[in-house]
């Protein structure tokens, strides 16, 4: 059936073969970078969890990404390279791909060539969406679903074909499958679609097709069921009841994030101004005000185009910032960066728009000049950060962790970036099969409660324990394990426990029992070298850094070297930041050995920045009753 009208008269856009040869040779030159600075092992952030998931068809965190998974599973049956190599592969591929379709978007709004090589080639080398392109997240073939359902549409629009918007819906409900960013953007697809409609009652038999279509996609969500039966090493929240499934895929264990910091209308602006600053920088500030430029040029010649290209941008950054209410630390500002990408396509097209507007306008050289500036800026600016192609510090930090622990060990971290990379390590590259990782769901793992006894485990504990339980689970595993039980970080624990530094670990041991003496440090292999440079901005090398300094620094004031120690949590501080959390945590450290003026100046610092902050008021308060 054909629509019956075509509003804005827009013209019917037929793709030629030289339009795809473009596209396709922006995919290629993306492709290629992308390929010189892929990651060859596993990263930081979900990298160790999702390549899990893939390679042995597991069930990472909620929602559970089911179509990843599966499209990530593909890569890994490559004959070469290793398996983190392969799936880090597929987001390179995704991304290439996604260049390609945002090419044909711009052709369809320019009907030029060159802009759209040149536009394409812009995002394919902007920040954020290039670091994506070279480890494994889901990010990538979000980006590849949302372009390619925006040129179904716009296409649908042009040709007035319903086979593409039945298209479009199977292409969403798939997006739906993949990535909670499909559910913020469907009021924006549906608003389009009724609008260029002309919101018709008589297109309501098309319309539930379209319905039907999505919840068909919707059914790759299956997947999280039959895999978890498998009982797969990366299994989150076995998902295998109809209850578990729904929870699992409405993300029902991170609920907590809507209410665990105060909201209100001032910091909800100030969360927005924190995500337009990602956007700006994105392509580097000059080449996003060309994208503005773009955008208006748009507005005034195809104004559906961009309404619609403006609330795609502006309804998944309001819409993550208003769901998520993130706090303004380092840490989160690295998750909250990635919500830009849908908003970075869009400017990407607008950048094509601008480029069209000048070939029409200036001379060809010129226009040249303008192209490869928007192409070789973001490109040379964002090289060095999102190089990977010599990234071994997830891997090199997870290694030496799980080699270090003595036999059968329990490993309870407290981080993504101490939890992921050993899930990845054992489950796939099959190091220390032995030890028992405590927490690979953001709660403690089945297998250790499995350690207790069922007679002394406490009903309310359930299958997947919240963390007020920790402390008394913890407490039963040490009484009734034979196993050495290990942490990420020093605890308080019951008598007659206590925790030992053991490296960059802390082992429980009985009072009064004596640790031997080892030297962890030279044991270590760090392929980055422990450089502060080779971080190149990364979280997640920056915080291995500042935690091996953290931990060096307790060595050294368990043994009076207090000017080494204080110089070492300098150098953890400069390399990772100067952020309230790392503050109050090298004052809280200070405090322990009586550096007292150490200690004040950390904890001063960190109010400096965040006045009120509880905890760290609590310190200060607890280092001033200090003998």
């Amino acid at each position: 059936m054909t629509a019956a009208r075509n509003p804005d008269n827009v013209a019917r856009v037929s793709f030629m073969g030289p339009d795809y040869a473009v596209a396709a040779a922006a995919a290629c030159a993306a492709f290629l970078v992308y390929m010189r600075t892929l990651a060859p092992t596993v990263t930081g952030e979900d990298s160790g969890e999702l390549i899990t998931a893939a390679y042995a068809l597991g069930v990472p965190h909620p929602p559970g990404y089911p179509l990843w998974c599966l499209a990530a599973h593909v890569f890994t049956w490559l004959p070469w390279g290793s398996v983190a190599w392969r799936v880090n592969l597929s987001s390179a591929f995704f991304s290439a791909a996604t260049v390609f379709f945002v090419a044909l978007l711009i052709v369809h709004l320019t009907r030029n060539r060159f802009a759209a090589l040149a536009g394409a080639l812009a995002l394919a080398f902007s920040k954020t969406f290039w670091a994506h392109a070279v480890v494994a997240e889901v990010y990538a073939l979000n980006a590849l679903l949302i372009a390619l359902c925006t040129l179904l549409i716009w296409r649908w629009r042009g040709h007035r074909r319903d086979s593409r918007l039945y298209a479009f819906a199977l292409v969403y409900g798939l997006g739906l499958a993949n990535h909670n960013t499909m559910v913020l953007l469907g009021p924006v697809f549906a608003a389009y679609i009724l609008w260029a409609d002309g919101l018709d009652p008589a297109r309501w038999r098309a319309y539930a097709r379209a319905a039907l279509l999505v919840l068909l996609g919707l059914c790759v969500y299956l997947y999280l069921p039959l895999a978890s039966r498998a009982n797969p090493p990366m299994d989150w929240g076995n998902p295998e009841s109809l209850r578990g499934l729904w929870d699992h895929a409405t993300r029902k264990q991170f609920s907590f994030m809507y209410s665990q910091y105060p909201r209100g209308l001032g910091r909800y602006l100030r969360q927005l101004g924190v995500c337009a600053g990602f956007w700006s920088r994105e392509f580097t500030p000059p080449l996003f005000l060309v994208g503005v430029a773009g955008w208006w040029l748009l507005w005034r010649g195809k104004r559906a185009y961009a309404v619609f290209t403006l609330a795609v941008s502006v309804v998944v950054i309001a819409g993550f910032a208003f769901i998520q209410n993130f706090n303004f630390d380092k840490e989160w500002r690295a998750v909250m960066v990635v919500f830009g990408i849908p908003a970075a396509m869009m400017t990407a097209i607008w950048i094509g728009v601008a480029l069209a507007w000048l070939r029409e306008h200036v001379t060809w050289w010129a226009v040249a000049a303008a192209a490869a500036v928007c192409v070789f800026a973001p490109l040379v600016v964002h090289w060095r950060d999102n190089d990977k192609s010599a990234y071994f510090w997830a891997e090199d930090y997870a290694r030496n962790v799980l080699e270090s622990m003595a036999l059968d060990a329990v490993y309870v971290s407290e981080a993504d970036h101490a939890s992921f990379p050993a899930v990845f390590m054992q489950a796939v590259e099959g190091v220390r099969p032995d030890v028992i990782i405590g927490r690979k769901y953001g709660y403690l793992s089945p297998e250790v409660i499995a350690e207790i006894p069922a007679e002394a485990r406490a009903p309310e504990w359930g299958d997947k324990p919240r963390r007020r339980y920790e402390p008394a689970i913890v407490e039963a595993l040490l009484r009734h394990t034979r196993r050495p039980v290990y942490f990420t970080n020093p605890r308080r624990l019951p008598l007659p426990w206590r925790t030992a530094q053991a490296g960059l670990l802390f082992r429980a041991v009985r009072r009064g029992d004596s640790t031997p003496a080892r030297d962890y440090w030279s044991e270590y292999r760090w392929r980055n070298g422990l450089d502060a440079a080779a971080t190149r901005g990364d979280e997640t090398a920056e915080l291995i850094f500042y935690e091996y300094r953290l931990a060096r620094a307790r060595e050294a004031f368990s043994e009076e070297r207090h000017d080494d120690a204080l110089r070492h949590i300098e150098t953890g501080l400069g390399v990772y930041g100067r952020e309230v959390q790392t503050l109050n945590n090298a004052g809280a450290l200070c405090a322990e050995f009586r550096e007292r003026d150490a200690a004040r100046r950390y904890f001063l610092e960190a109010l400096a920045r965040e006045p009120g902050r509880a905890e760290v008021v609590a310190n200060l308060e607890r280092l001033h009753c200090l003998p």
